[in-house]
């Protein structure tokens, strides 16, 4: 079993999470994965220790505890894959449409109701809207749109 230390501050380090846990018992392993494209530290770390009893004492005493002004989520950590996933949630359709055939997608809505794609083509009725947005939401104004945006 591994403990999942959520909410943590970006600047904390290594150091400080070992500090945290040190006073509960011995702690094996303490990792705090990184961002993969720019190398930053991604808010949250997993920490095992030397046995369940000393972990699940770890949990209790430390959960809510505040690390540089924020207050710390600790709680088992889930084994990958058993959590829902927060990305997407079209449960491995893999695309838009989630319906396993290999139709064209041209016709098929992105998901996003109420908006208009505007993304394909260059056509001269299209040119209002290449002003680097390429969606636009459905049967509003340019004179509202336009007082939108300045707000």
């Amino acid at each position: 079993m591994s403990i999942f230390v959520g909410n943590l501050p970006f600047r904390a380090e290594r150091e400080d999470v070992l500090q945290l846990f040190a006073p509960f018992g011995e702690v094996l392993n303490c990792s705090l994965p990184l961002e993969r494209d720019t190398g930053r530290k991604r808010g949250f770390a997993f920490i095992e220790m030397a046995d369940e009893a000393i972990e699940s004492k770890a949990i209790d005493g430390l959960q809510g505890t505040e690390l540089m002004g924020r207050p710390l989520r600790i709680n088992k950590a889930e084994p990958r894959g058993s959590g829902g996933s927060r990305r997407g949630g079209r449960g491995g359709g893999g695309g838009y449409g989630g319906n396993g055939s290999n139709s064209s997608n041209a016709n098929k809505s992105s998901g996003a109701e109420g908006w208009e794609d505007r993304s394909y083509g260059n056509s001269s009725d299209n040119s209002e809207y290449e002003n680097g947005r390429s969606r636009r939401k459905r049967g509003v104004s340019n004179e509202s749109n336009a007082s939108n945006e300045t707000n």
